[in-house]
This record gives structure tokens, C-alpha cells and sequence, in this order.
């Protein structure tokens, strides 16, 4: 053995220097966040309609695979893949399993909810909807608050909160508005100072302060309250005409939102704007068929590419940074951008009268 040691001395002094080092970047952090493409996935598995059969309504929404702080093993080998999306790491966003997990069923739960009411409103079809109030379905900082993942806010400052009447709107008319060098107005959020909130939490309605602090980035610093919510909506089959089902789908967040309301737009209006075609996109909706940004576009594009989509829908707010990636690929798909449920529904009636984007 130790004849063989001496003779092969450098050949295994070389391996476990490399096997060291493989080990090492396999786990040392980095700080930068990957996202690449995920799967694109057929609507018609997520809503049922009495009586309508849904099977040729060719609306599909899209996924990405997100990892945050990889390896530095990870980020060398996403350099090579040209469908990586690398950013650098955002150190306010919580990536726990726990906490994404809750986050993206809340989301998910809600675009549920706002795709039938959009879709029901732009057919001009009764829908049985009740507002909740605002729920909080993401939450950022480094210090902990006393709001939670869930909670709805029914009150802001003691002033009850209504669709019409948002928690924007009670912060406004109790502490006002500033302007910025750009004309831009925000809201007078002080860092350090408490923020009042009445919120229904597991049932039980609760008093919760929350303190404001500044959010600072490479390119600039806010005060912010540290969460991100959505209007809140329960929608009943039941006194809905058609009246529906709602499976649970395989996703998370709220980026399907608006291709789901098209789908039902499309399914109950018995359309056939589709045709033949494999449309495909993206974005949030709220219910008056709003579409809002997402996230990993970039990547999304890459997945709708590599799936043969003819037509994909991105909300306007994401567009360029859509066409960006778009440009790489030799590609017959038509990069849309929309800005509503409407427009996608106007877009399809046009097919051969309006240009493409």
C-alpha cells in the first residue's frame, strides 16, 4: 500500500484537491437568484363550467423553477445554460419552504377567485362574489412585524375598509401625501413610526401595529410597511350562472391570473376566438380584469418559445423586459402586451386586422 501511495502520491494529492474543491462549490453560497424555465400548462384542468365542455379553449398559462442564494457549483453551470435567468439577490425577500409555500397558495388562492370574477364580468354573467377585505399575501423586511402571511385587514387606523375605499385611502386621509423632485406623490410613511390595523386572523379579529421602516436598494431608499396584499373575494357556485368547479391546481402565486380569466371569459361566452391556435401567457388580474406584472418574464418567454406557443400575452408593465428575451430566439410567436383581460379578448377579435406587437 505504501509502495503504491508513494507511486501514485501526486495523482491522489490532484483528486482530492479537485474532489475538495467540487465539494466546496457544490455547497458555498453565492448571492445571486436563478430562475429558468418551468412547463406550460393546459387551463382546462383547473375550472369546470356546468354544462360547457372546455376542451377547445386552447388557453395555457406558464411556470418558472426559481432558486434563490445557489451554489457557486449552480451559477457556473447556469452561465452555460442560455435559458437561465441570474439576478442578484434581493435580501429582503424571505426564502424559506414554509414561507413561500403559504405565500404562493394565498396568491394562487386569490388569482383563483379573481379570474371568475373578471371573466364573469367581461361576459356580462352573474357571479356570486363577497368581498373580505385585504389580504396579506407577502411580507419583506429583516426585522420582525406583528402582521402574518394570511391576515385580512378590515381596518386601517380605525376606519373600516371597503372595495371602494382601500387601505391606500384611509393612509392618505390621515397622513397625506408628498411630492417628489419628479411630481411623483407618495404616501407619508414614516420609518420608525406605528401603523394601526384591525385584521381577521384563524377567525378571530385582532388590533396590530406596524412599523414602517426604509427599504433600501442599489438604486434607491423608500419607507414601506413591509407587506404586499390583495383585495379579498369568496366566490359561490351556487347563484353563478354557469355555476362552476374549482380544482386545485399544481402552482403556486398569482402570475396565471389573467390567461385563467380569459379561459373562462372564452369558455362561457362558448368562443371559438382560439381557433387553432396555442395561445400562451402571463400575468396577474384583478377583478375588473386589470392585468398587474410578474415576475421571471424572461424566463417565461423562454418556456412559451420552447413550447411552440403562436401567441403569448404580456402585461404591458412587463414588456419590455420581455421583448428583450424575446429577441434572442428565431421565433414565429407573437409577443403581445396587454394591459387587461379586454384587451386580450379585443387582440383575438382582430386576429387578422390588427399588427402584431
Amino acid at each position: 500500500m505504501k509502495v503504491l501511495f508513494k507511486k501514485f502520491k501526486l495523482l491522489i494529492i490532484i483528486l482530492s484537491i479537485f474532489a475538495a474543491t467540487f465539494v466546496a462549490i457544490s455547497i458555498i453560497p453565492t448571492n445571486y437568484d436563478i430562475t429558468v424555465p418551468a412547463i406550460v400548462a393546459d387551463i382546462d384542468n383547473t375550472y369546470d363550467f356546468e354544462g360547457i365542455d372546455t376542451s377547445n379553449v386552447n388557453v395555457s398559462s406558464v411556470s418558472v423553477y426559481s432558486y434563490y442564494k445557489v451554489s457557486v457549483l449552480n451559477y457556473l453551470e447556469a452561465l452555460l445554460n442560455p435559458y437561465a435567468i441570474i439576478e442578484k439577490h434581493n435580501e429582503y425577500i424571505n426564502t424559506s419552504n414554509d414561507y413561500n409555500y403559504t405565500s404562493g397558495t394565498i396568491q394562487k388562492s386569490v388569482s383563483l377567485c379573481n379570474s371568475l370574477i373578471a371573466g364573469y364580468n367581461a361576459a356580462s354573467l352573474d357571479i356570486n362574489a363577497v368581498f373580505n377585505g385585504y389580504i396579506v399575501h407577502s411580507i419583506f423586511g429583516i426585522d420582525p412585524t406583528d402582521i402574518m402571511l394570511g391576515d385580512v385587514i378590515i381596518k386601517c387606523e380605525g376606519i373600516t375598509l371597503t372595495e371602494s375605499y382601500t387601505i391606500n385611502h384611509a393612509l392618505v386621509e390621515t397622513y397625506g401625501t408628498y411630492e417628489t423632485e419628479d411630481g411623483s406623490r407618495y404616501i407619508n410613511i414614516i420609518p420608525g413610526q406605528g401603523y394601526n390595523f384591525t385584521v381577521l386572523r384563524s377567525g378571530e379579529e385582532l388590533d396590530i401595529t406596524v412599523y414602517a421602516y426604509n427599504y433600501v436598494t442599489e438604486t434607491y431608499s423608500t419607507p414601506t410597511l413591509g407587506f404586499n396584499y390583495y383585495s379579498s373575494y369568496t366566490v359561490y357556485s351556487e347563484g353563478s350562472s354557469p355555476q362552476f368547479v374549482i380544482h386545485s391546481p399544481n402552482s403556486f402565486g398569482p402570475s396565471a391570473g389573467l390567461m385563467q380569466s380569459l379561459f373562462i371569459y372564452l369558455a362561457i361566452t362558448n368562443s371559438e376566438l382560439t381557433k387553432d391556435l396555442h395561445i400562451v401567457g402571463t400575468g396577474t388580474v384583478d377583478v375588473n380584469g386589470k392585468a398587474g406584472s410578474i415576475g421571471g418574464v424572461k424566463a417565461k418567454v423562454s418556456a412559451a418559445v420552447l413550447d411552440n406557443a403562436d401567441v403569448f400575452f404580456v402585461p404591458k408593465s412587463n414588456y419590455e423586459e420581455a421583448l428583450e428575451q424575446y429577441e434572442k430566439y428565431n421565433t414565429d410567436m407573437k409577443l403581445v402586451a396587454v394591459s387587461s383581460l379586454q384587451d386580450c379578448i379585443d387582440y383575438l377579435n382582430g386576429l387578422n386586422v390588427i399588427e402584431w406587437v
